[in-house]
């Protein structure tokens, strides 16, 4: 009997051991428009992988890339735009390409109750000294903003009140302290699971007015080898990520 108790707890040691040893760790860089939609889709794909861990690292697009570029450790890229991780691909950084997940809405918002929004005319508005945009540079959110003020031909008569966020995030945060009476942003970064107040207002941007936000993901070099990383791409494809991103206010196919 002792020899058979000897023999059990040895096979649940074993058993343990081997599933320590599947347990994977990685690092993710996700837009900052994916603040609150990645961080539920992470924690739903997590429930059946209690061994694992995820770092998901919040940042620019831009910002984003030029870390991998750099040798950033990173696993898997989830950019706000298809560009960055097509260059990822374009200069072999990546050994698969890029694939587009959702496609992203631009608003207008305001957490101010002096300034609710109804149009996007209203940034026009004379009282208003500062308006929050992410950096066109680094942020694919800032572009669009960008070119929806070309096209509707207001961007020379508002762009000296700018207050530039170098990523969607840092833009978003300046509106919600009302260090800026209105800004742009992400639809996702706002209503359900985001930003909610008495206070806010918002109007969406037409589609038309800016080049499709197709964002797409992938995964460089480093994570090529990580079943985890490969596993949660898959998971973010997925119809049950689709639906998530349907209630954040992307559009999905």
């Amino acid at each position: 009997m002792k020899f058979l108790s000897k023999f059990f707890v040895a096979g649940i040691c074993g058993a343990m051991s081997f599933v320590n040893a599947q347990a994977e760790e990685i690092k993710v860089l996700g837009a900052a428009s994916l603040k609150y939609v990645l961080e539920e889709i992470k924690n739903n794909f997590l429930q059946d992988k209690p061994q694992d861990k995820i770092e998901i690292s919040y940042i620019s697009s831009g910002k984003a890339y030029a870390q991998i570029k750099n040798g950033a450790p990173i696993h898997l890229f989830v950019a706000a735009d298809v560009s960055y991780p097509a260059k990822l691909y374009e200069e072999n950084l990546a050994p698969v390409k890029e694939e587009i997940y959702a496609k992203g809405k631009l608003v207008l918002w305001s957490n101010n109750a002096d300034f609710k929004l109804q149009e996007f005319k209203d940034i026009l508005n004379p009282k208003i000294t500062h308006i929050s945009i992410p950096n066109p540079k680094v942020a694919p959110y800032g572009r669009a903003s960008v070119e929806a003020l070309e096209a509707t031909k207001m961007l020379k008569l508002i762009e000296s009140k700018f207050v530039t966020g170098e990523s969607i995030g840092v833009a978003t945060t300046y509106v919600e302290s009302k260090n800026a009476e209105v800004g742009f942003t992400a639809l996702s970064m706002l209503g359900e699971g985001g930003i909610n107040t008495k206070e806010m207002s918002f109007v969406s941007i037409d589609e038309n007015l800016y080049k499709p936000i197709n964002q797409a993901l992938i995964i460089p070099n480093y994570g090529k080898n990580s079943n985890l990383a490969k596993d949660f791409k898959v998971y973010i494809l997925s119809d049950k990520a689709k639906e998530i991103f349907l209630k954040f206010g992307y559009n999905v196919e």
